[in-house]
């Protein structure tokens, strides 16, 4: 029952929050307010919170590139592995049939609701915000 809720979760707030229909109302219902992407710029460490992700989302949802399909991927949840209130899920993004990203997104379960926390991921090719 709480794998449904997580894969539910990650549909519904992450895949068609941040991505596909860019719902960003979802990934405020979605993710802990303090959630943030980590990830690496050489040897170093950067953050991006969910805030500022959210403004990128609504930026391009709004510009006039909207519809080139960057946004668009189809998810394959490859593994969830939950402990009591504490999940992570691995996830593998497809655009064209081409594997774009892993992530690696954390979980906590807070109350009766699971929140996305962190997220980290690997690019898989070169440049994969460009079509």
């Amino acid at each position: 029952m709480e794998e449904e809720k997580i894969k539910l979760l990650i549909n519904e707030c992450y895949l068609n929050g941040a991505l596909n229909t860019m719902k960003t109302q979802e990934m405020r219902r979605g993710y802990h307010k303090d959630f943030a992407i980590f990830y690496k710029e050489g040897t170093s460490l950067q953050k991006l919170p969910l805030e500022n992700w959210i403004t990128m989302v609504e930026t391009y949802k709004n510009g006039p590139d909207h519809n080139n399909g960057l946004r668009s991927f189809k998810g394959e949840i490859a593994q969830i592995d939950i402990t009591q209130d504490a999940a992570f899920v691995k996830l593998k993004l497809y655009r064209n049939n081409t594997l774009i990203f892993t992530d690696y997104i954390t979980l906590l379960k807070f109350e009766k609701q699971w929140q996305i926390v962190t997220k980290i991921y690997h690019s898989h090719i070169k440049n994969p915000w460009v079509l």
